[in-house]
């Protein structure tokens, strides 16, 4: 799999994961940190869209490399604290 594809894909799903950490867990209320968390996972659905659409005109990373792989691992370590975070809501 081209790795900017990857990443773009990963952004992805850290994105609808924090949309859905918002609407999980019972009575939604808007409070600041709510809003921002919807505006950030709106805007980071948005770019990784754009990710997927463009990866290779306009590639995150060109090749797999410690930068690529630093990527992956972070988000994939947000993930799991995302689903964590919802599993125990």
């Amino acid at each position: 799999m081209n790795p900017s594809r990857l990443v773009a894909l990963c952004f992805f799903f850290v994105s609808v994961l924090l949309l859905a950490q918002v609407s999980v867990g019972g009575e939604l209320r808007f409070t600041i940190g709510t809003v921002l968390q919807l505006a950030g996972g709106l805007f980071l659905l948005l770019t990784s869209l754009y990710g997927l659409a463009r990866y290779e005109e306009n590639p995150i990373v060109s090749e797999y490399n410690p930068l690529t792989y630093l990527l992956i691992s972070g988000l994939l370590l947000w993930a799991v604290g995302l689903l964590t975070q919802i599993a125990t809501v």
